[in-house]
C-alpha cells in the first residue's frame, strides 16, 4: 500500500520493540524486593539512509523507597551508507563510544542476571570536593560519532558532552555532569570471522570548576584507554575488556582500573550457560590507604521458555568498594522481549 501512495503521502516505517525484566536475589545483603525494568526502543525511517531512534527506560528500585525511575537512554538520528567502506553517523543522545559492557545493558541481551556493577557503582571519594566518578560509566551523553568499517577493520571518532567515567542520562534522578567536550577515538581489527580486537582512547575534563566544592578550583582532567576483545566460534562467545584511567586530582594524578571476562555457551536451542568475572580498582584516599576494590563473579544458567520469554538463574559472589568480605547470593530473572512493528 505504501508503494502505491505518492511520496508526500507515505508514512515512514516505524519499528517498536520492548523488554520487561523481573529479577531478584536472596542471600547475604540481598535487596528486599524484585528489581523491575522496562526497556523499549522505537525507530523511524526518516529518509534514504536516515533513521531516528529513542530508547525510554523505566525501573522500579529493589531497595527502599522502591522509587520508579523514568529515564531516556538514547534519542538520536543515524545515517548509514553501505559500500567497500561502510559509514555510519550518530547525532544526539548516544551510547558512550567507549566501553564494551554497554552492549550487555539490555536485559534480553545480557547473558547474566546482574548488570555490569563496575559501570554503575561509583568509586569511593579520592579527591576532596570533587564529584563522584566511576572507572567507566553506563552513560548516554549528547554527542556525535562517525564510524567507518570494512570486513577487516573498523574505526570511530566521537565528540561527547560528558566524560565517560560519569553517567549522563536524560531524566536521571541525580544531577548530570556539566557539559564539557570529551574526545573519543578507537578502532579494531578482525583478522578472522568471529574475532575482533579493539582499542579506544578518551580525553577530556571529568570535573569542571563549577562542580568543585573545595579549592583548588581547577578543572580535573581524564585520560582513559580501553582494550577490548570478542571471539565467537561454534556455539561459544567470549568477550573481555580492560580499562585504564588517569585522573587528575587537586594534588597529583591517580589511576583507576576496570576489567571483565565473560563467556556464553549455547547448549541447545533452549539451554545456555554464561559466566562473568569483573573487577575494578579505585584510587585510594591517600598514599597510605588500601586500594578500594570491587569484585563480582557470576555463573548463570538460562532456559528459553519461548521466543519471547527467557528464565535465568545465577549464583553470585560480590564484594563492593565498601565491603571487606564477599557476599554470596542466588538470583533469578524472567525476561520478556517482543517486537511489535
Amino acid at each position: 500500500m505504501c508503494h502505491s501512495l505518492p511520496t508526500s503521502a507515505q508514512v515512514a516505517p516505524v519499528s517498536v520493540d520492548g523488554v520487561v525484566s523481573i529479577s531478584g536475589f536472596v542471600g547475604q545483603n540481598a535487596a528486599n524486593q524484585p528489581d523491575v525494568v522496562i526497556d523499549a526502543t522505537a525507530t523511524a525511517r526518516l529518509g534514504k539512509g536516515w533513521v531516528g531512534y529513542a530508547r525510554p527506560w523505566f525501573r522500579r528500585a529493589s531497595t527502599a523507597p522502591y522509587a520508579v525511575s523514568k529515564e531516556i537512554y538514547q534519542a538520536a538520528v543515524q545515517y548509514q551508507r553501505s559500500g567497500p567502506v561502510s559509514t555510519r553517523v550518530d547525532l544526539g543522545y548516544i551510547a558512550s563510544p567507549i566501553g564494551l559492557g554497554l552492549l550487555d545493558m539490555r536485559p534480553d541481551i545480557n547473558p547474566n542476571v546482574m548488570t555490569h556493577m563496575s559501570y554503575v557503582i561509583p568509586m569511593p571519594s579520592f579527591d576532596s570536593g570533587a564529584p563522584s566518578a566511576l572507572p567507566i560509566a553506563s552513560s548516554y551523553p549528547l554527542g556525535g560519532q562517525l564510524t567507518l568499517s570494512t570486513t577487516k577493520w573498523d574505526a570511530r571518532a566521537a565528540v561527547i558532552a560528558s566524560p565517560p567515567n560519569r553517567s549522563f542520562i536524560l531524566g536521571a534522578p541525580n544531577p548530570n555532569p556539566r557539559a564539557t567536550p570529551t574526545y573519543v577515538g578507537g578502532g579494531g581489527i578482525s583478522p578472522r570471522s568471529g574475532l575482533r580486537v579493539g582499542l579506544a582512547y578518551a580525553t577530556g575534563i571529568y570535573a569542571t570548576t563549577t562542580e568543585l566544592t573545595r579549592p583548588p578550583s581547577m578543572e580535573r582532567h581524564l585520560d582513559m584507554v580501553s582494550l577490548e576483545g570478542e571471539y565467537a566460534f561454534g556455539y561459544t562467545k567470549l568477550t573481555g575488556e580492560f580499562t585504564y584511567d588517569t585522573l587528575e586530582t587537586a594534588a597529583s594524578h591517580v589511576v583507576a582500573r576496570e576489567w571483565f571476562l565473560q563467556g556464553v555457551q549455547t547448549l541447545s536451542p533452549r539451554w545456555f550457560v554464561a559466566a562473568r568475572h569483573e573487577g575494578a580498582d579505585a584510587p585510594p584516599r591517600s598514599t597510605t590507604a588500601a586500594v578500594p576494590t570491587l569484585r563480582v563473579s557470576e555463573v548463570t544458567g538460562g532456559y528459553r521458555l519461548s521466543t519471547e520469554l527467557t528464565l535465568r538463574t545465577a549464583v553470585v559472589r560480590r564484594k563492593t568498594y565498601f565491603s571487606a568480605v564477599n557476599d554470596w547470593q542466588v538470583g533469578a530473572s524472567l525476561v520478556w522481549a517482543r517486537r511489535w512493528l
